[in-house]
């Protein structure tokens, strides 16, 4: 009964594995990974304790279930180049703690993903339901973080964390932005189990946040429905059309209503961001060039990437990106392991100094070659794809993972969401099949449900 529950439990829970009275980053990062640590130890236990009968002698027969199971073949060779790719790292000490600003990405951190994503597909190998499961508690994780989004926008203040109006709703994010990843994921796992309040809910969270990726997640989602289920997806689109502009529509009274310091409203279309990812992109392809196989190790990029930009391009990137317009770049200070610091010049004569802590390249699969090379990108897109198998039936799993992927076009995975999004892929890799690695239980068990598709296509 505890396993049946133990993964959705941690599905809906993860969102909320925080510290209100620790809201800097580097401490919310390691309260994730102890919450992580916790479901990760205790769900290897009562695997151990259902399976008596398994032995060290069963790893013998590794190889040939690898072949039978591809998926777990793939989640042990990928576990392997994150350990390479950290120890041949530049900077080791950097890819196996994390990141020196706030500790994320470490490789400690992506064998937990890795740990959380393996047991919880051979749970669902042992148990077709636990898809649909995992799936529900992150919709109702989901939801009710879009409520709470809802509340902060209302009241004008953050809930968890100390937060200008402006940048509400964030709830247990760092900002709105990648909070809005979280709805669009919301959105794409309830689109898969016919939930309609998870799929109005997730879209009202977009709105909220108003985000521009998302927006274009949903749309797929949106296309995607129609196409599969034309029925169903007309009532799905017009539910992911309402939660938007239901959300717009909320921040759009907060501001303008008695409310003092309420929230903003945000252009739709400033294409100034997306050439300012440009940059983020170049730099990103110049260091997966020069590192091609195993990449940098987590963490370490962000101390390398002025290299791969030209004088000229760095000092375009700081104008638009960190509001310096017109500033020229005097010198940059790029000592090896350390932050860049930059000095610039404004029209008015004024020097500044200006450090910058943390590099992302703004596209999620750019970050897994930067991280793990594109030996770890191979073996990510494989999973991908294997998780993607149920899109024809709009699985749960499957729609919820396109989704999101569709958002890390512009964004990427951050500690506050990875945890769920793992846990659900390794749902999602697991459905659909009865054949299990260990053992069976010493105890006898009532036969499972042999799980239907949550979507056909009409």
């Amino acid at each position: 009964m505890i396993l049946r529950y133990l993964w959705p439990v941690f599905a809906f829970l993860y969102p909320f594995a925080v510290l209100p009275s620790a809201p800097h980053r580097p401490d919310v990062v390691l309260v994730k990974e102890g919450f992580v640590l916790l479901f990760v130890l205790l769900g290897a236990l009562l695997e151990m304790l259902a399976h008596p009968k398994a032995r060290l002698g069963h790893l013998l027969g590794l190889p040939r279930r690898i072949q039978e199971q591809p998926a777990l073949g793939l989640l042990l060779v990928l576990a392997l180049v994150m350990v390479l790719s950290a120890f041949l790292s530049p900077e080791r000490e950097v890819a196996l703690t994390g990141s020196t600003t706030d500790g994320a990405d470490s490789l400690y951190w992506g064998l937990l993903m890795l740990g959380v994503a393996l047991l919880v597909y051979l749970r669902s190998r042992e148990d077709p339901e636990t898809l649909r499961r995992v799936a529900r508690g992150l919709v109702l994780g989901g939801s009710l973080l879009a409520l709470l989004a809802v509340l902060e926008v209302l009241l004008g203040r953050g809930l968890f964390y100390p937060v200008s109006p402006g940048a509400l709703p964030m709830v247990t994010f760092p900002q709105k932005g990648h909070l809005s990843g979280y709805f669009v994921l919301t959105a794409g796992v309830a689109l898969g189990l016919r939930n309609p309040w998870g799929l109005f809910l997730g879209a009202l969270g977009v709105g909220l946040a108003f985000n521009r990726a998302a927006l274009l997640a949903l749309a797929l989602l949106a296309l995607l429905a129609l196409f599969r289920a034309p029925r169903y997806g007309l009532l799905a689109l017009f539910l992911l059309a309402l939660g938007v502009g239901a959300g717009m529509g909320l921040v759009r009274l907060s501001a303008q209503g008695p409310l003092e310091g309420g929230g903003t409203v945000r252009q739709v279309v400033n294409p100034q961001t997306f050439f300012t990812r440009l940059y983020y992109w170049k730099a990103a392809l110049g260091g997966i060039a020069r590192r091609p196989l195993l990449g940098w190790g987590g963490g370490v990029f962000e101390h390398r990437w002025p290299q791969y930009l030209s004088r000229e391009e760095l000092e375009a990137f700081l104008q638009s990106e960190f509001g310096y317009p017109e500033a020229r770049l005097l010198d940059l200070a790029n000592a090896p392991g350390g932050d860049p610091v930059f000095v610039l010049r404004g029209p008015d004569g004024h020097r500044t100094v200006l450090r910058i802590r943390s590099f992302r390249a703004h596209n999620g699969f750019l970050e897994v070659a930067l991280k793990w090379g594109l030996l770890g990108l191979a073996l990510y897109l494989s999973l991908l794809l294997l998780a993607l198998r149920g899109l024809p039936a709009l699985n749960p799993g499957a729609t919820g993972l396109l989704a999101l992927h569709a958002f890390f076009l512009l964004w990427f995975a951050i500690p506050e969401g990875e945890g769920a999004m793992w846990a659900l892929w390794g749902a999602a890799l697991g459905a659909g099949s009865r054949a299990k690695f260990l053992p069976k239980p010493s105890e006898g068990r009532r036969p499972g449900k042999v799980a239907e598709p949550s979507f056909q296509g009409e």
